[in-house]
């Protein structure tokens, strides 16, 4: 079983870059009771830079090499595959306990290009910090991997799910999975993506989500806050019957 590393989302916006001091380290990331020694990730967090993103923000390039691993304490990002015929898909979505660039432990240079979809706080930690842990600590170092394992997973998933079937049932199945980003998922509220950016994650034309998601809040399967930036009240049962169909 994968080593779980919980990520607070509660870290405080700053501008540019400060260092980390314990307490500012991820509750839960390598944690121990107070009376106990810290943990080598622990101690690593500790001294860690704090980075803050505005959103679109380019945080790395597909194919540059991985020199950071990158802990995400708030905020959502896109990851972005750049196809050989021009296109851009996003591919996967990371949020608070994410945990950013672990492929560079096993030499592998970035897969995709990373953006901030609003605003983030994370933690960076030099690579070679963190692959020290294969020796001090590899019950961690495992974990680490088995993460990054599970992230490749989830792309699979992200490609059976949303790239195969018709745009309506691949709208209401983005829509659900968004729904579990919610700090409370059994609410049905989300948090929406623009048009474009929900086409780029189907395959799709902006235009073809924004149809669907205009017959969705025509329907009241999605209903609007009161002001912009809140969430939409969603039907998830309505989403998931849609969901299903073939």
């Amino acid at each position: 079983m994968a080593t779980q590393f919980p990520v607070s989302a509660s870290a405080h916006a700053t501008a540019g870059t400060t260092p980390a001091n314990r307490k500012s380290a991820p509750p839960g990331v390598g944690a121990t009771p107070d009376d106990d020694a810290p943990t080598p990730l622990q101690i690593l967090l500790g001294h860690a830079r704090r980075v803050a993103y505005a959103p679109h923000e380019v945080i790395y390039h597909q194919g540059c090499a991985a020199g950071s691993v990158i802990f995400i304490t708030s905020g959502l990002i896109k990851l972005i595959a750049h196809l050989p015929n021009g296109r851009a898909r996003i591919v996967r979505l990371h949020r608070p306990g994410s945990i950013l660039g672990l492929g560079g432990l096993l030499a592998r240079d970035h897969e995709h290009t990373a953006v901030s979809l609003t605003p983030v706080i994370a933690l960076r930690l030099p690579l070679g910090a963190v692959a020290r842990l294969r020796m001090e600590d590899p019950e961690t170092y495992i974990g680490l991997v088995e993460r990054w394992h599970g992230y490749l997973q989830e792309a699979d998933m992200w490609i059976t799910e949303f790239s195969t079937g018709p745009i309506r049932a691949r709208v209401a199945r983005l829509l659900t999975y968004l729904a579990e980003f919610s700090h409370d998922p059994a609410t049905g509220r989300v948090r929406l993506l623009t048009c474009e950016e929900m086409g780029s994650a189907l395959g799709v034309t902006g235009e073809s989500a924004s149809r669907i998601l205009a017959e969705f809040k025509r329907r009241h399967i999605l209903v609007t806050g009161d002001t912009p930036n809140e969430l939409y009240a969603a039907d998830l049962g309505r989403l998931h019957q849609i969901a299903d169909q073939a």
